[in-house]
């Protein structure tokens, strides 16, 4: 064959390869088309929408569901409890500061077995999370020490995830704030009787047919009394209770002279019954940050217990400074004054120095402890000086506002 053969048979050979890859490329490009054309004009474009409103809804979703995961991750840290967050491994996820504080060693990602060493905790937490159900236990842990916790468990589900909160609060106080309102609640019981049974006695007196008008007046004198202190004592104990409950306003700004003005002028039958000499060193313009009724709690407290106890004849000075940061207030006698013994516990409830005279005055027990509770729900300070035969020294200062502060 010849060379021009060959070349013509070579020639043939390539151009029906290019036509083939030709076609090839050209079947692909078709293909690739009619894709193109499904997705860029689908026969039905409302299946689009639906599928990009269900992709938007998920997005949406799992974005709250970071945001509460987050919320949940800093309530429980900054819990002022100590508070343990377990999945269904019962393995510490996340924990607050308390706890690591309280406990020993807690470890996030260490099982809860492991980190509290407690059978009954461990047990309590497998079957809240089975049960999803909240349950409550005491258990003993090792926290500086071997302490008694109640443990309370709250399971939830989290997507396809149970999890389980368990907070931890101190046995020993549970029991003592127990013990506390039992105390009070007989106290005030107690508290209560002492004027009702006087009461109930003066009227059985009075019903006497062949009681005299003298008696009768002067029995009559003493069951005023005997209601007012009464009356005083319910408004005490209701005071003390919305100071406690955080129902009382704390919050403002009053004049101090005008209060104690207006406390002097209440008081003025009992200074001249008891012969007490009132100074008062109050600059004019002095603020207390405290609202009026508040202010003139305080103020009327102290004034009147220092009239009253103080002893006859004993001057009464009010003073008052104003500092950089605070307000500081004194109200001071030279009277009798007040026995070391007793000096530590003038600030608690239903507390009295001298147990009968001051009932007979009229005192509640409960008018130091409004006081202190005002000062300190305020962020202030009071402390008590006394001295047996020298006389009672009371101050306290109070913290000023910060655009107070400047004026």
């Amino acid at each position: 064959m010849s060379s021009l053969s060959l070349f013509l048979i070579a020639i043939t050979a390539a151009l029906l390869l290019a036509a083939a890859l030709l076609a090839a490329f050209l079947l692909r490009l078709l293909k690739e088309r009619s894709g193109l054309v499904a997705v860029l004009d689908p026969p039905r474009p409302e299946l689009l929408l639906e599928t990009a409103r269900q992709l938007h809804e998920a997005a949406a979703a799992a974005e709250r569901c970071d945001r509460a995961e987050q919320r949940l991750s800093q309530l429980v840290i900054n819990s002022p409890m100590p508070v343990l967050l377990v999945d269904e491994a019962r393995e510490i996820v996340a924990l607050s500061a308390s706890a690591e504080e309280e406990l020993d060693q807690p470890r996030i990602r260490r099982g809860l077995l492991e980190t509290l060493g407690s059978h009954e905790l461990d047990e309590a937490a497998s079957q809240a999370l089975t049960s999803l159900k909240p349950s409550q236990l005491t258990v003993r842990l090792y926290a500086k020490g071997r302490r008694s916790f109640v443990a309370q468990l709250y399971p939830y589900r989290n997507g396809p995830r149970h999890e389980c909160l368990i907070f931890l609060q101190n046995a020993a106080a549970t029991v003592e704030f127990g013990e506390l309102r039992s105390q009070f609640a007989a106290t005030v019981s107690h508290e209560l009787r002492t004027p009702l049974a006087g009461i109930r006695a003066l009227v059985e007196s009075l019903r006497d047919p062949d009681i005299g008008a003298e008696d009768a007046s002067r029995f009559l004198e003493r069951l005023d009394h005997e209601t007012s202190r009464l009356g005083q004592l319910i408004d005490d104990i209701l005071f003390l209770s919305s100071l406690e409950s955080g129902g009382a306003e704390i919050q403002g700004v009053s004049d101090l002279r005008s209060v104690i003005e207006k406390v002097m002028e209440k008081l003025e039958p009992q200074t001249r019954r008891f012969g007490v000499r009132l100074e008062i060193g109050i600059p004019a313009g002095l603020q207390i940050p405290l609202p009026e009724r508040m202010a003139s709690t305080v103020m009327g407290n102290l004034m009147e217990n220092a009239v009253k106890y103080s002893g006859r004849g004993s001057r009464v000075s009010v003073n008052a400074q104003r500092e950089a940061t605070t307000v500081n207030i004194t109200v001071k006698d030279d009277g009798i004054g007040i026995d070391a013994e007793h000096l530590p516990h003038i600030f608690e409830r239903f507390y009295r120095v001298d147990k009968s005279r001051s009932r007979h005055l009229g005192g509640t027990g409960l008018g130091l402890s409004i006081v202190k509770h005002v000062i300190e729900s305020a962020g202030g300070q009071i402390r008590a000086e006394s001295r047996e035969g020298f006389g009672t020294e009371i101050s306290f200062r109070l913290p000023l506002a910060a655009g107070r502060q400047s004026g």
